[in-house]
């Protein structure tokens, strides 16, 4: 395991913009603008953490952008990226070559979109309610402390196991290969069924 502080948290991606959408639902079924960015032939997402967290998304020309410190995860198998407001995006044009060799950008193929954290969890909250579509949707968070830092670790519909359910305020628990999210600065621990793993260890 890792310590929630070391969780690689800012990256630097330069791409191109092949189209956005929004506000449209994210997972939460909150309203957020998103993008498609092409990074050196790969498609990647690119989010807003939450609601007006990067009201400027869609106001960048097509062309080649670098964007700084935007938070790195992974939704359903695929790589995202989150912005917020200690994100910044530049047209690539804009800005003189000397400066561009002086970012580190990250090759999305190295960038860490699972997690492996054990602490004590501190809180549990569950809610529930219906997408605009009218579908149902339900959501059980908790959130961990390691000894220095707080995560968040949230499940969603069918990854809501009743291993989990039966986890209380106070249980140590370990959790393997979480997929790595952002919310508010957090980060955020997402569980996925088919890969990650809860063990209690008290």
């Amino acid at each position: 395991s890792q310590m929630i502080g070391e969780i690689q948290s800012r990256i630097n991606i330069r791409g191109k913009f092949t189209g956005q959408w929004g506000p449209l639902p994210n997972h939460y079924a909150e309203p957020v603008l998103g993008a498609m960015v092409s990074v050196s032939g790969t498609q990647v997402t690119v989010e807003e953490s939450e609601p007006n967290a990067f009201p400027s998304l869609h106001d960048y020309a097509e062309g080649e952008v670098i964007i700084l410190n935007a938070l790195p995860g992974v939704w359903r198998g695929n790589p995202r990226v989150y912005l917020d407001s200690k994100s910044s995006i530049i047209s690539a044009n804009e800005i003189d070559n000397s400066k561009i060799t002086s970012i580190e950008f990250t090759r999305i193929g190295l960038m860490r979109t699972r997690a492996n954290v054990e602490g004590v969890i501190v809180s549990i909250d569950y809610r529930s309610g219906v997408r605009l579509d009218e579908k149902p949707w339900s959501m059980r968070t908790m959130h961990i402390w390691d000894g220095n830092h707080i995560a968040e670790v949230a499940a969603f519909g069918s990854s809501i196991t009743s291993q989990m359910l039966n986890i209380r305020p106070g249980d140590k628990v370990k959790i393997v290969s979480a997929e790595l999210g952002w919310r508010s600065g957090l980060p955020q621990l997402r569980i996925d069924q088919r890969s990650t793993r809860i063990t209690k260890l008290t």
